[in-house]
């Protein structure tokens, strides 16, 4: 069975991020808020609503050793939240991005001293508490981007950072911090590592945007997603860069489930499992179809209400037609009925564990086998 628990919230689910021990978890309805539910068996109770943004929230990021919670959003704006154990409330520092687009996806780095976000502004604002000033500053990542960023990710060194855009490329830059961050071992990706260094650039198989990108666990490779249904992998050590094409559509999100695992998911409404054998990659299954087995639970509020059930039922789904992909009633074989919107490791490091998130309110807990 690859479901370890799927939740069913009463509205859609843009971005989510867990705490350490997946006790809470925070939520984005869709709207400029971020939702902090704790969790009882299987129910959610709200304990904590985060409401500094004007504009949507586009990201969430909760970092397991420190208990911090970064935000961004498309008012241009980062705040780092802090609980305060006396009062029980989080609350707010505003980030230095300086940027004038939309916040695209905020990421703590592995030690936790600093986080990246991506921007619609054709730059990465590598974050870090500045001492003098006593907040958050942060410094650009801008030459070659030449659009949007989507996404970013960290290398297990602390000072490689990956981010994908939609000029159709994948990179790979130093975010070394003086006074930050310790020098770098040197490795396939580089040497010397000044800030803002090119260390990798890598295009789309078919000029799709890079819609996700991620290390892996050891840090000699990096993976992403593009629209074109395709999924990459680098390795700068060999010189291999293999690409994996698929008939579904588009993946949005991605993550290594292993040092030969890659799990990537989107507008197709299952996760897909990549495997290497051998000298190649290759699309090995769809996790959740047709698992009968499965645990279900209603969030925290719910709703008995029949008729109100069958409507929110009918605005969350595809509304597929009656063929292989759906069965009698309608539905979807898979576990979401909508599109996937964030896929994330499990934060206490289980890499074989992942969680997802989509538009039809869905919450799913995943063990991943390759």
């Amino acid at each position: 069975m690859s479901i370890l628990d799927e939740f069913l919230f009463p509205f859609c689910v843009t971005a989510h991020s867990f705490n350490h021990d997946k006790s809470q978890v925070a939520l984005c309805p869709n709207s400029n808020e971020v939702q902090i539910y704790g969790r009882s068996g299987t129910q959610w109770t709200l304990l904590h609503v985060l409401k500094e943004h004007d504009l949507l929230v586009t990201s969430i990021d909760w970092a397991r050793r420190t208990n911090r919670i970064v935000t961004c959003s498309q008012d241009k704006n980062a705040y780092v939240w802090t609980l305060d154990p006396v009062a029980n409330t989080w609350n707010p520092t505003l980030v230095h991005l300086r940027v004038n687009r939309a916040a695209t996806q905020a990421k703590w780095s592995p030690l936790e001293n600093k986080f990246a976000v991506a921007s619609g502004d054709k730059c990465v604002a590598v974050c870090y508490f500045g001492e003098d000033n006593d907040w958050w500053v942060s410094k650009h990542i801008k030459k070659p981007i030449a659009s949007t960023v989507l996404c970013v990710d960290w290398h297990p060194n602390n000072v490689l950072l990956a981010c994908g855009s939609t000029d159709m490329k994948a990179r790979v830059f130093s975010a070394y911090i003086k006074g930050v961050d310790e020098k770098p071992a040197p490795s396939a990706w580089g040497e010397r590592l000044p800030f803002s260094t090119l260390c990798g650039e890598f295009e789309s198989p078919s000029c799709g945007w890079v819609h996700s990108v991620a290390f892996s666990p050891d840090g000699e490779s990096v993976a992403f997603a593009s629209h074109d249904s395709s999924v990459t992998v680098a390795t700068p050590s060999t010189g291999e860069v293999l690409s994996v094409r698929s008939h579904y559509l588009p993946f949005i999100a991605l993550t290594w489930a292993g040092p030969q695992t890659i799990v990537a998911c989107g507008h197709d409404c299952s996760p897909m499992v990549f495997s290497k054998g051998g000298a190649e990659w290759r699309l090995s299954k769809k996790l959740g179809e047709d698992d009968k087995s499965r645990r279900s639970a209603t969030a925290s509020p719910s709703n008995n209400n029949s008729a109100f059930n069958l409507f929110r039922q009918m605005d969350s789904r595809n509304q597929p037609t009656k063929s292989a992909a759906s069965s009698s009633d309608g539905s979807l074989r898979s576990v979401h009925q909508n599109t996937i919107t964030e896929l994330h490791r499990d934060p206490s490091g289980n890499a074989a564990e992942i969680s997802t998130s989509g538009l039809d309110g869905r919450l799913v807990l995943w063990a991943v086998q390759a």
